[in-house]
């Protein structure tokens, strides 16, 4: 008999998002943190919406109510970590940026209407890609994921040459490494959604890719809050031999 190892595959990461995403919303309140809060939250809504999307995909009446709210809410708990995440990046890299605050606040309106919009046409899941709506929506949300990764990436690469003098700690400078790891996961895993619904595949096929890369982003993250003493040992030794 057959094993199919998706229900398992779905379960790892459910529990990974939990696992990184509580302790580093307990650590963050603990340091009165915001801006952690709104990471340890995208990660736990995260968590949430593989929950929401297992129920849609393995509730035993497939056309049930129960099914297309669930697929709803996981469209819904999408926007939310991505908006999360938009905010994050906004205030931790771009604070007193005027372009930065209206770049996220026209994110935050294409999501919004993008959700809204297809669902005035019946499409509340976004499953259908016959109207912009959905299109509005996906693409808004790749646009935050890329600045989510981008931004503290280019943090890094600024600090690494402060480094080379000894002017940064490479373990602080790690962690703007990790965030962009994590940011650039999950941009990625927003374009193999859009790729999915463009050709109408079925997203289940690129699901193992899906989980992979959430999987790689929530250890980057996990590395960036609770970085192990011989990995602290490794980084500094490594900008020491520079």
């Amino acid at each position: 008999m057959t094993v199919d190892p998706e229900p398992y595959l779905n379960a790892l990461v459910i529990a990974a998002s939990f696992a990184v995403g509580l302790p580093i919303l307990r650590k963050s309140r603990a340091a009165r943190d915001r801006l952690a809060m709104l990471l340890a939250a995208a990660l736990l809504i995260d968590g949430l919406e593989w929950v929401l999307w297992s129920f849609y995909l393995y509730w035993p009446e497939s056309e049930s109510w129960i099914s297309d709210a669930s697929a709803v809410a996981c469209r819904v708990g999408i926007d939310a970590a991505v908006v999360c995440l938009g905010l994050f990046t906004w205030k931790t890299f771009h604070r007193e940026d005027r372009l930065a605050a209206i770049a996220f606040w026209l994110a935050l309106g294409a999501l919004l209407s993008g959700f809204l919009g297809s669902g005035v046409l019946g499409d509340w899941r976004g499953f259908r890609a016959d109207h912009p709506w959905i299109w509005l929506e996906v693409i808004a949300q790749i646009s935050v994921a890329a600045w989510v990764g981008a931004a503290p990436a280019l943090y890094y690469r600024r600090l690494r040459k402060r480094i080379a003098i000894g002017l940064a700690d490479p373990v602080v400078a790690n962690k703007f490494a990790l965030w962009a790891i994590y940011g650039a996961s999950y941009c990625a895993v927003q374009i193999l959604f859009a790729v999915a619904l463009a050709w109408q595949q079925d997203y289940l096929t690129l699901d193992p890719i899906s989980i992979a890369l959430t999987l790689a982003g929530t250890g980057a993250l996990w590395l960036a809050f609770f970085p192990p003493g011989p990995y602290q040992a490794w980084l500094r030794g490594g900008a020491a031999q520079r």
